[in-house]
């Protein structure tokens, strides 16, 4: 084991103890942050498939640059708070014990949306011609769009998977609302299966797992670590059914491991773990056609339909300098130096740690239901930072703004006619 990955696990492991201090808050970015990021360049740095290679100064400096940049942000939104009101979380509880919330019009907001997302699917089916489940190539699950803004519905399972979950801690009384609820979450949930979004299903997770933490006293060390691996075992069993016709010795082969293959098993896990952080280091020594706001601004463009003509036109590269065409992913941070070099990697970190960081504190200050979800929204994009950035697809800032916008109007609606 090289020593980088000797640092690397000391720091995330000494991290882990630090979860078992009762008035520790278990989910603030930063901590999360460094966890995340310790985990993957120790398990990165033990240079485990031939594919990978060693790291110059400069890719150190690129990587170092990018996580102190968006620690900075965070460090800086956490000095400006060092004397403001924080509440504690057990104050937050209370707080969120006492908010109301209108039982009735989330009911009939989760039956609309529910609807909703069964029309977009069957549009986007009929359009498409196929589900990736029952597809003899699962793996082209990429290419199941659907029909532009009927299709983004598809994604919609974290909103009404969320919305769906608290609604069974404000409504202990209607045994038939209850049950049509639990229907709706549970239709929206297998049917997500068989498209294969995996992410919506850790994004609803990841919300719930706050809402748990900052509004209720359900969630425990011990819930948090069984929540981890099931995350992990959502997002690799879509992976492995989505390969499902290639055996493990294959993958193994493939990526070029150097451990034994009997330990074939491990191969997919590792290697989506570490040819992330590998892509990032292989294209940032040698990306140089700058983009100047594609990718960070890729959302906004493909909901005005310019992501794809700007695209042909620049004859922008989908997945340059990979090392292995089989992993094409580069962490959240590369597509900020495709925009703009060094620049993006220095300052566009900096800002969402700054934003990211924002959030944390504003629901540390003022507790509700919409800053939870945003909270858990970002928290989302920070679990996955060494995969992929979420803040640049639309279907991420659909569903975050659907859940804020459902969190508003349950509560505000509720208390309008409590002052009537």
């Amino acid at each position: 084991m090289s020593t980088i990955s000797v640092i690397s696990f000391t720091i995330f492991s000494l991290l882990l103890l630090s979860f078992l201090y009762k008035k520790i808050d278990l989910l603030s970015p930063a901590r999360l942050f460094i966890l995340v990021w310790s985990f993957a360049i120790g398990l990165t740095h033990l240079k485990l498939s031939v594919f990978q290679k060693e790291w110059t100064l400069y890719s150190w400096v690129m990587l170092m640059l990018t996580l102190l940049s968006f620690l900075s942000g965070l460090f800086i939104i956490y000095v400006l708070n060092a004397d403001k009101n924080v509440k504690t979380i057990k104050e937050m509880r209370l707080i969120m014990s006492k908010e109301s919330i209108d039982k009735d019009f989330l009911f009939k907001i989760l039956i609309i949306a529910f609807v909703l997302y069964l029309v977009s699917y069957l549009v986007s089916f009929l359009v498409m011609g196929f589900i990736p489940a029952f597809s003899p190539r699962p793996e082209i699950r990429t290419q199941w769009t659907g029909v532009f803004g009927v299709g983004l519905i598809t994604h919609a399972l974290p909103p009404i998977l969320f919305y769906s979950s608290i609604y069974f801690f404000y409504e202990k009384k209607s045994k038939s609302k209850r049950t049509i609820v639990f229907l709706i979450a549970t239709l929206t949930f297998f049917l997500n299966l068989l498209v294969l979004h995996r992410f919506d299903i850790v994004y609803w997770l990841v919300v719930l797992m706050v809402f748990m933490l900052y509004a209720t006293e359900k969630l425990k060390f011990r819930y948090i670590f069984f929540f981890t691996l099931f995350l992990i075992a959502v997002v690799y069993g879509i992976s492995t059914f989505r390969a499902s016709k290639f055996i493990a010795n294959i993958i193994y082969y493939t990526s070029g491991m150097k451990f034994s293959v009997k330990y074939a098993i491990f191969t997919e896990p590792y290697m989506y773990f570490a040819m992330n952080v590998e892509n990032f280091i292989n294209g940032v020594e040698k990306y140089s056609k700058f983009t100047y706001g594609y990718f960070t601004f890729n959302p906004i463009l493909s909901l005005i339909q310019l992501k794809h003509p700007w695209e042909e036109y620049s004859m922008i590269a989908k997945f340059p300098h990979l090392l292995t065409s089989n992993y094409n992913t580069y962490t959240m941070f590369f597509e900020w130096y495709r925009d703009y070099g060094i620049f993006g990697l220095g300052f566009i970190p900096f800002i969402w740690g700054l934003i990211i960081g924002s959030t944390f504190y504003n629901l540390k200050r003022n507790p509700s239901l919409s800053s939870i979800v945003i909270y858990g929204a970002f928290l989302f994009v920070i679990v996955f930072s060494f995969f992929v950035n979420m803040l640049g697809w639309l279907h991420f800032i659909f569903n975050m703004s659907m859940l804020y916008l459902i969190a508003k109007l349950i509560t505000r609606k509720n208390n309008y006619v409590k002052s009537e």
